[in-house]
């Protein structure tokens, strides 16, 4: 018996809507940093991100880790050991606060509800404009900072990442030395140090971004009002350096006696991202360690079992990059696993790239973008990255449709035309009396072992 119910047809998927990067409006607040704002409907969290251009490779002569304390020393607010009481603050509007620097930039972050923006401006403003920075915070800060570089020291992964950059840039380059500063140069420092680099930072050389439901809020004339006629007070700091790194074979192991593993990295010089093949080479290195099916993880992990994943990357510089597969393996299997990875970073060279494998890896890129951007934080930290680096509040966009538009053989090109597997630099921070042999019967390139520092 029918039941005389009309049942609708059963929906059928359709193409994925279009998505775009969100755009911002640029401005200028008189006598302040550029601004960008980016008005995201729905986001009732607005995220504020300052970029300062007076990073670590802003840094004085001599004095290593300065633009990290700085960083850490504006958290503690405008007095003296009152970093609690500024925590206090702005949990009280339901807003956080950060400061970090890297060598390119000190960053320094607000997160608030966009109902509290203007009030929450107005406490940032306090800390960005009049700062304590007081000698007995600095001092402090100073130890903790000295105790962050011992645990660095003590992860593998931290400390093949340092040994990589040392041996890759010229010692004269400041990326070859760590951006926080090592322990001599922070244990030096001082609070006149901190005040002296924080007054030289130039707020016109600024970008200031702002993203979020920005509609009724007043954004524009509450950023305005935080940071105009704000200037820097201090002698100009050094023009960063340029220096590239030196690609060549070679192996370097850091003794770790007693270690049960090995953790490996390689590196190899590639252009920075204003260069038409960033997009590719990030294809490139997704393909070969972006994931659990990528070329490394293929066979170190899936065939082999010498390891439970490896990566591959690129890291991003203002003025180059870096083509960096990393991961940990057993000890003793530590020569097999350099020799297959080896192998898997001169397949590209050697056999190209797959139709189906190009296709994972650009629909993990550019097809997560709307999820990996759903937020205000993110978007503002994507376009203040992009401002940091002189790439224009329209890069994100570009570089997007950039990995959507390559092909498999202009990948597999690129990454030719600047990658090569002869020359690439290997970080192996395990136990030499193990695995210094093993490595040099690869006869890849010569092997030399350097202390791991106490």
């Amino acid at each position: 018996m029918s039941s005389g119910l009309a049942l609708q047809p059963r929906p059928v998927p359709g193409p994925a809507p279009a998505w775009t990067f969100p755009a911002g409006t640029e401005g200028r607040v008189p006598a302040g940093p550029a601004t960008l704002r980016c008005d995201l409907p729905g986001r009732r969290l607005a995220a504020v991100r300052l970029v300062l251009h007076a990073g670590a490779g802003r840094e004085p002569a001599g004095l290593d880790g300065v633009a990290t304390l700085a960083a850490h020393a504006l958290m503690e607010g405008t007095a003296p050991g009152g970093g609690t009481a500024l925590t206090a603050a702005f949990e009280r509007l339901g807003a956080s606060f950060y400061a970090a620097a890297d060598l390119t930039a000190l960053r320094i972050a607000l997160d608030v509800p966009t109902s509290r923006l203007g009030a929450a401006l107005e406490l940032f403003s306090e800390v960005v404009r009049r700062p304590a920075l007081d000698d007995g915070d600095v001092r402090r800060l100073v130890r903790e900072r000295l105790e962050e570089i011992a645990q660095e020291d003590a992860d593998p992964g931290s400390r093949a990442m340092r040994e990589l950059r040392a041996v890759m840039f010229p010692a004269q380059a400041r990326a070859s030395r760590p951006t926080g500063g090592g322990r001599t140069s922070v244990g030096a420092l001082q609070g006149s140090d901190i005040r002296a680099f924080y007054g030289s930072v130039v707020p016109a050389e600024a970008t200031a971004v702002v993203a979020g439901d920005l509609s009724g809020t007043g954004a524009d004339t509450a950023l305005t009002s935080a940071l105009e006629a704000w200037a820097a007070t201090g002698d100009p700091l050094p023009t960063a350096d340029r220096v590239l790194p030196e690609s060549a074979a070679r192996i370097v192991v850091v003794d770790r006696p007693g270690s049960v593993q090995t953790y490996l990295s390689f590196g190899h010089g590639v252009p920075d991202r204003s260069h038409h093949d960033w997009p590719s080479l990030t294809v490139a290195a997704h393909v070969l360690g972006g994931g659990l099916t990528s070329r490394l993880n293929a066979v170190l992990r899936e065939e082999k079992g010498y390891t439970y994943g490896m990566r591959a990357g690129l890291l991003r510089m203002r003025h180059c990059g870096l083509f960096i597969a990393q991961g940990s393996v057993h000890t003793e299997v530590t020569a097999d696993a350099v020799a297959d990875a080896l192998t898997e970073l001169r397949s590209v060279v050697s056999r190209g790239i797959d139709a189906e494998e190009h296709g994972l890896s650009v629909r993990a890129l550019a097809d997560r973008a709307p999820a990996e951007y759903e937020t205000a934080r993110a978007v503002a930290a994507e376009l203040a990255d992009a401002s940091a680096n002189g790439l224009g509040a329209g890069y994100p966009s570009a570089y997007l449709a950039a990995v959507r538009a390559s092909t498999p053989d202009g990948v597999a090109r690129a990454y030719r035309k600047h990658v090569d597997p002869e020359a690439l630099t290997v970080i192996a921070v395990g136990d030499a009396a193990k695995i210094r042999e093993p490595l040099e019967s690869l006869g890849y390139a010569p092997v030399t072992v350097t202390a791991k520092e106490d």
